[in-house]
């Protein structure tokens, strides 16, 4: 498993997971969109399936939450060749400081071999 958290500024560009020889998950937040960029390291094709923060699960908040305008989205792909073919299912997460003019943004990422074919 992978994760990390990074806080940035709104239209910035920034790594948020590395796995070596593997890929690279980029990420920028600009106005209520969310884009993530997948560097594939890896000597195989890159084969990638978003899917709607809508679709990961039950969020549940308490308090002042909606000042942070919480937002979630899924990432999966799968990426390599042969038996070093994986996939990786990866959740994406931000909260904004309107404070501070910074989007905190989390990943955590599983990375699995991927089944025989």
């Amino acid at each position: 498993m992978l994760y990390a958290s990074k806080e940035i500024e709104p239209g910035t560009r920034a790594m948020l997971l590395l796995a070596d020889g593997l890929f690279r998950l980029d990420v920028v937040v600009q106005g209520d969109t969310l884009r993530a960029v997948v560097r594939n390291f890896s000597p195989g094709e890159l084969h990638s399936d978003h899917r709607p923060g809508a679709d990961t699960g039950v969020s549940l908040g308490y308090g002042q939450i909606e000042a942070y305008e919480p937002g979630r989205a899924g990432i999966d792909f799968a990426l390599g060749q042969g038996r070093d073919r994986v996939t990786v299912e990866g959740t994406i997460g931000t909260l904004r400081f309107a404070e501070r003019g910074t989007v905190r943004v989390s990943a955590q990422a599983i990375v699995r071999h991927a089944p025989d074919e």
